[in-house]
């Protein structure tokens, strides 16, 4: 039985490692593409980029909204009122170009709107994928550990390398083994 086991251990251990190995080296890139990997390579294309976003600062900060006119728009449907905005992405989602409206609310809501202003559609993930994937990422209700994620990945990195070799080496002791008995 402790064979078996043990067996079990050492082939499952092998396989999954490369999916271990790969899951590691990804999420560490994911984590830090931008700090250790690449730069992004930003143009500016207006000069007074650093002035611009300044005053944008200011003016949020005494409560003022500005919101892209398709938002704006969107606002007209009554599902959602520039005050309830916490943020506006403009991103490229399979379909096209879309803003998606994060919305203060309890339920974390987010508003799918077109470049047209129409409400494409209302949506909210679960608790538990926030959650996951705040705890994936290393911050999770503004609480930085993305050292610690860092720490322990490097770490089943070098355990899974150092299990990768182990096992080889005990496969060809087993091998050789093998071969002592069938020649005597």
């Amino acid at each position: 039985m402790r064979k078996t086991i043990l067996n079990v251990h050492l082939y499952v251990g092998l396989i999954l490692s490369v999916t271990i190995l790969m899951l590691s080296v990804t999420g560490l890139y994911l984590n830090h593409q931008h700090d250790w990997f690449h730069k992004q390579n930003i143009h500016y294309i207006n000069p007074n980029y650093d002035e611009i976003t300044e005053e944008a600062i200011q003016l949020a900060h005494q409560g003022e909204r500005n919101v892209p006119n398709a938002v704006e728009v969107a606002t007209t449907s009554n599902l959602f009122t520039i005050e309830d905005i916490v943020s506006v992405n403009y991103a490229y989602h399979g379909l096209g170009y879309f803003y998606y409206v994060h919305l203060n609310d309890e339920l974390g809501t987010i508003a799918v709107v077109t470049e047209q202003g129409e409400v494409a559609k209302l949506y909210s993930d679960p608790a538990i994928k926030k959650w996951m994937h705040d705890l994936h990422t290393g911050i999770v209700d503004g609480f930085n550990f993305i050292f610690i994620n860092d720490i322990t990945t490097v770490g089943i990195i070098l355990l899974t390398v150092t299990g990768i070799i182990l096992s080889f080496r005990i496969l060809k002791a087993r091998t050789k083994v093998k071969r002592k008995y069938k020649t005597n």
